[in-house]
C-alpha cells in the first residue's frame, strides 16, 4: 500500500475519534432526553446491545436506544431475515427486497419515531470511539447474515463497519441482499476520504427527506463525477465471478495487507 493510502487511513481513524467524541458531547442533551423518554415509555433498560460481527470477523456489542419491548422474542425476525437471504438463492431472480420487517409488534411507540430518523443509533458513536466501528463503512451484520456470505463477500469483514455506508445512500428500496453487499464491496475497493465525505453528506440528505421511510420509497443517488458507479459495481462483480479461486485468494490477501498497513 502506498504512503498516500496509509496516510488517508490513519487520518480516517483520527477523524472517527474526534468526530465521535464531538458528537457525543454535542448531542449529550438529546441523548439524555431520549433516555428519559425511552425509560418512561415502556418498562425495561434504556439502552440495547446486539451482537454483531465486525472487522476480521470479531464480534462486538452494537449499542442502540431500546426501541422494542424488553421481553420481545426475535425468533420471528431471524426467520424473516433468513427468508430474505434465501429468496435470492432459488435462481429465479426474484429475491425479496432487503428491508426491515413490517408491522413488528415488538416496536414501542417512541421506538418507531426514533427509528425513522435514526435517533436510536446515536449511542453507536461510542462504538466508533472504541474502535469497533467507523463513521462510514459497511453496516455490521449479525452472525446469521455472515454465515451466508460467499468467499468474495467475506471481503466485507476486512474493514471496520460503519454508522452509514454506500448501501444506505446508493441502494434502492427494492435491492436484495447480494445487490447491497455488492455496493459495500465497491466501497471497499474504491475507498477514499472524499468518498466518505460524500456518503456522510448524502446520509444527512436522506434523513432530511424523511429518514428510513424515504430510504424505503426512493432510489438514492450518490453524486459521481462520471455517473458510472453502479456500472463499476456490476463490472467488478462479474470480474470476481470470472476469477479463479487462486486469484480471489490473492486479492483477499492483498486487501488485508493494505488494511493492516
Amino acid at each position: 500500500m502506498d504512503a498516500s493510502k496509509r496516510a488517508q487511513q490513519s487520518l480516517k481513524r483520527t477523524i472517527d475519534i474526534l468526530a465521535a467524541a464531538f458528537c457525543l458531547l454535542l448531542f449529550s442533551p438529546i441523548i439524555l432526553l431520549i433516555a428519559i423518554i425511552v425509560r418512561l415509555d415502556s418498562p425495561g433498560p434504556v439502552f440495547y446491545h446486539h451482537r454483531r460481527i465486525g472487522k476480521d470477523s470479531k464480534p462486538f456489542n452494537l449499542y442502540k436506544f431500546r426501541t422494542m419491548v424488553a421481553s420481545g422474542d426475535d425468533s420471528e425476525y431471524m426467520d424473516y431475515l433468513k427468508a430474505l437471504i434465501e429468496s435470492e438463492r432459488n435462481g429465479n431472480g426474484n429475491g425479496i427486497p432487503y428491508r426491515k420487517m413490517g408491522s413488528d409488534q415488538r416496536v414501542t411507540r417512541i421506538g418507531e419515531r426514533l427509528r425513522k430518523y435514526y435517533l436510536d443509533e446515536l449511542p453507536q458513536f461510542w462504538n466508533v470511539l472504541k474502535g469497533e466501528m467507523s463513521l462510514v463503512g459497511p453496516r455490521p451484520h449479525v452472525q446469521l447474515e455472515v454465515d451466508y456470505y460467499t468467499a468474495e463477500q467475506r471481503w466485507r469483514l476486512l474493514v471496520r463497519p460503519g454508522l452509514t455506508g454506500l448501501w444506505q445512500v446508493r441502494g434502492k428500496g427494492d435491492s436484495t441482499f447480494n445487490k447491497l453487499i455488492a455496493l459495500d464491496l465497491d466501497y471497499i475497493e474504491h475507498w477514499s476520504l472524499g468518498l466518505d465525505l460524500r456518503i456522510l453528506v448524502q446520509t444527512l440528505k436522506v434523513i432530511a427527506r424523511g429518514g428510513e421511510g424515504s430510504w424505503a420509497r426512493a432510489e438514492k443517488h450518490l453524486p459521481d463525477k462520471k455517473g458510472k458507479l453502479w456500472n463499476r459495481v456490476q463490472r467488478r462483480r462479474q470480474e470476481r465471478r470470472d476469477a479463479s479461486p487462486q486469484e480471489l485468494q490473492h486479492r483477499e490477501e492483498e486487501t488485508h495487507r493494505q488494511e493492516v498497513g
